[in-house]
């Protein structure tokens, strides 16, 4: 059965658009173009997902969110909020909303979180995993991973706090999940919280809950991802960005497994591990006293640092596989050969965003890529970092290799269509020609003749 998605928005085109994408990716639709017609939908149709605009007529967004909640808690709510309303849509989510969507919005953006509250509602249990030839999704040979794969199986065993540390895109809610994975408690559920992604209140209410009337709009008790974690792991990714008031109240479960809700006078006891991680220096962070000597040494039982991907370029070849044998099964599409000179263009890069921009990469990469395989001169990495960065102190130089790598990265972007990439760089395509030619750049992306390009 397809799921069902009610969207409530009084704009027709607004709700005729989404209703079109929503039903062209695969999901049932309703519509309502008011408030108190979405109320009735509501409880005839019983949809799997409500999108429903906060400024209605007959009944307000919020109006209907705390409606719905109060029938059907377990239905996700996304909000459409205008630029004026993003404070209530802020609101809305301490009132138990999934999400929402600031307007105006992209089409991939509406496709992205749908899809997501899906298969986050997708029943999850942590079982053991069987044997693969990667140990839970980590993914290289190199004597930097076998190493740290010793590490986690070693501190896998006890019970005491981990904080992994490495530079952003490394993987280290991979590793957080794999050191789970590996404990007594892999049956139990890992929850992972982002704390740089929320403000002080909306971290506060996720991390420990809040009682009904804690603050304006709490119309229910809500419990936090501690005791939805109880028996299980806990990982506080980006922990150095959390405020040192929090850092107070975070230092307290560490040290006695208790806490209060927000706004609440009883303490509630939990049995969690907490695993934190970091990009940040926080040894840095302490003696500019932004961050507490006493959490640091609470959480800094078992440290774990993860190696760049830089230093251990021996692994890429493991990984382009990997991620594009992954990939091209989504996509439902033959996995292309990446030959010899491929695999050394892309292992002698140093990859600055690790694992995650590799992934990345790679993804764009099949998708502006066809045939049955991935040639050297089809890899193409932009402004990233090069091992061969220009060394001349002339500006003029500095300028012009800027342009260049700034005209290249438009055409690739535009898949060499010249108008698109005119347009992406803000100048007209009769400039954009002049530049490839003062820059030797049409044997590369082709398409000298102008004709039916505007100028």
């Amino acid at each position: 059965m397809k799921p069902l998605v009610l969207v409530i928005e009084d704009d027709q085109t607004m709700r005729e658009g989404i209703a079109t994408v929503l039903g062209k990716s695969g999901y049932s639709v309703e519509t309502a173009e008011d408030g108190l017609v979405g109320a009735e939908k509501f409880r005839q149709v019983k949809p799997h997902l409500v999108i429903t605009d906060l400024k209605l007529p007959g009944k307000t967004g919020m109006h209907l969110l705390q409606e719905f909640l109060d029938q059907r808690p377990d239905v996700p709510i996304i909000l459409i909020s205008a630029f004026g309303t993003i404070d209530l849509a802020v609101n809305a989510l301490k009132l138990g909303a999934r999400d929402f969507i600031a307007k105006p919005f992209s089409i991939d953006e509406l496709k992205s979180k749908v899809a997501y509250i899906f298969e986050d509602q997708k029943p999850k249990p942590i079982k053991k995993t069987p044997e693969t030839e990667h140990f839970h999704g980590l993914v290289g040979s190199s004597e930097h991973m076998q190493q740290l794969i010793g590490q986690i199986k070693q501190i896998a065993g006890a019970d005491s706090p981990v904080l992994i540390t490495g530079e952003s895109g490394t993987g280290k809610e991979v590793i957080a999940r794999a050191i789970h994975l590996e404990s007594a408690r892999k049956d139990q559920e890992m929850v992972a919280v982002n704390c740089s992604a929320l403000t002080d209140t909306l971290l506060e209410s996720e991390l420990f809950g809040h009682e009904k009337g804690a603050f304006t709009g709490a119309v229910r008790q809500h419990k936090g991802i501690f005791e939805h974690a109880h028996g299980g792991t806990i990982l506080l990714d980006e922990i150095g960005d959390i405020s040192p008031q929090l850092q107070v109240k975070l230092l307290r479960v560490l040290q006695d497994q208790t806490f209060q809700r927000v706004g609440g006078t009883e303490t509630v006891a939990v049995d969690v591990r907490v695993i934190a991680a970091t990009n940040r220096d926080l040894e840095t962070a302490m003696e500019e006293q932004r961050f507490r000597e006493d959490l640091f040494f609470r959480l800094n039982v078992l440290p774990l640092t993860i190696p760049a991907l830089r230093q251990r370029p021996e692994d890429v070849p493991e990984l382009v596989m990997h991620f594009i044998q992954k990939k091209c099964q989504r996509l439902d599409r033959v996995v292309p050969e990446v030959g010899p000179k491929t695999m050394e263009k892309l292992s002698a890069y140093e990859w600055p965003g690790n694992i995650r921009e590799l992934e990345n990469f790679l993804e764009r990469l099949l998708i502006f890529t066809e045939g049955d395989e991935i040639r050297a001169d089809q890899v193409y990495f932009g402004n990233g970092r090069r091992k061969t960065a220009i060394k001349s102190g002339k500006l003029n130089d500095v300028m012009e290799q800027t342009e260049q790598d700034l005209i290249r990265e438009a055409l690739q972007w535009a898949q060499g269509v010249k108008q698109k990439a005119a347009r992406k760089l803000g100048i007209k395509t009769s400039t954009l020609y002049y530049k490839m030619e003062k820059y030797k750049l049409f044997d590369e992306f082709g398409g000298k003749h102008r004709s039916g390009e505007e100028t």
